[in-house]
């Protein structure tokens, strides 16, 4: 096996055997893959959806790794349920990014939401997912998806302001997401949100000095127009990555749980909580924390 058998920069290898995913330093992650479900050109990325051996069925976008069934849960979790407690009476929330529907499963396990709205510029992902990762609830009574550029959805937006945002979009800084990682889109946002809200942003890898810029850029944005930014990190398996999270506070000042946790939750508790703000010395450093 070599990169001579790969069918481009990324993504399955001639042999349709491997899964080839750019990493750290021009290297390479290679996954065993058991079988390919749906190699799939959208007007704006190609989705691949495998049966890996370690992890099970898996999304790729542009030869990034999205999310598998043996740990999707763990990111999802992660992503919306410190941002969900703390605001006091979360009824519409605003989800940026919906991919496969994890977000909405999650956002609707909390009986004071009335409405959600997601977001997403690939309907495809959206339809292929559905099919093939297993059916979410983004046909609940309370749900609307959108499709279309997020950064022009809110730019147009006229309508109820949102308590909570959820923003899960894609890390390259210059991919489909693009307009989603500009302080515009952030101060545009901010006028969206009721006067006592939370938004919260995946924020990347940990790593950010070798692998991308996300991670700081990210968070520098989010201090011009947030009076409170707070930064949290947990390592995903599936991702071999520590992966990173902001908090970010409209009227409200501090992190304090207004919510209990939802029941039927496999990985985040109050101790997971705790624990994921409390960063390492490095990550500090990094952020001027």
């Amino acid at each position: 096996m070599g990169l001579k058998n790969l069918n481009g920069k990324w993504g399955l290898d001639s042999s349709k055997e491997f899964y080839w995913e750019p990493d750290v330093g021009g290297g390479y992650r290679v996954y065993k893959v058991k079988s390919v479900i749906i190699e799939h050109q959208s007007p704006y990325q190609k989705i691949d959806i495998v049966e890996l051996e370690t992890w099970g069925k898996s999304l790729f976008l542009d030869g990034s790794l999205q999310s598998t069934e043996s740990d999707e849960f763990i990111y999802h979790e992660l992503l919306v349920h410190p941002a969900m407690r703390v605001q006091p009476s979360p009824k519409r929330v605003l989800i940026c990014g919906v991919g496969e529907g994890k977000s909405v499963r999650e956002v609707l396990k909390y009986p004071t939401v009335k409405e959600v709205i997601g977001v997403d510029i690939d309907e495809e992902v959206v339809a292929l997912c559905q099919k093939y990762l297993g059916k979410t609830p983004i046909d609940d009574k309370r749900v609307r998806l959108v499709y279309q550029d997020v950064a022009e959805f809110i730019k147009n937006y006229r309508g109820e302001p949102f308590d909570v945002a959820i923003v899960d979009v894609t890390d390259d800084l210059d991919g489909p997401a693009r307009s989603v990682h500009q302080l515009d889109f952030y101060k545009k946002l901010y006028e969206i949100l009721s006067e006592e809200a939370t938004v919260v942003v995946q924020g990347t890898s940990a790593f950010s000095k070798v692998k991308n810029v996300g991670f700081c850029h990210i968070y520098e944005i989010l201090k011009e127009v947030f009076p409170f930014v707070i930064p949290y990190a947990d390592y995903i398996p599936s991702f071999s990555d520590l992966w990173t999270f902001f908090v970010a506070l409209k009227g409200i000042k501090d992190l304090t749980p207004r919510h209990e946790i939802p029941r039927d939750l496999k990985y985040y508790d109050e101790y997971t909580n705790e624990r994921i703000f409390t960063l390492a010395k490095p990550l500090r450093e990094k952020l001027g924390v």
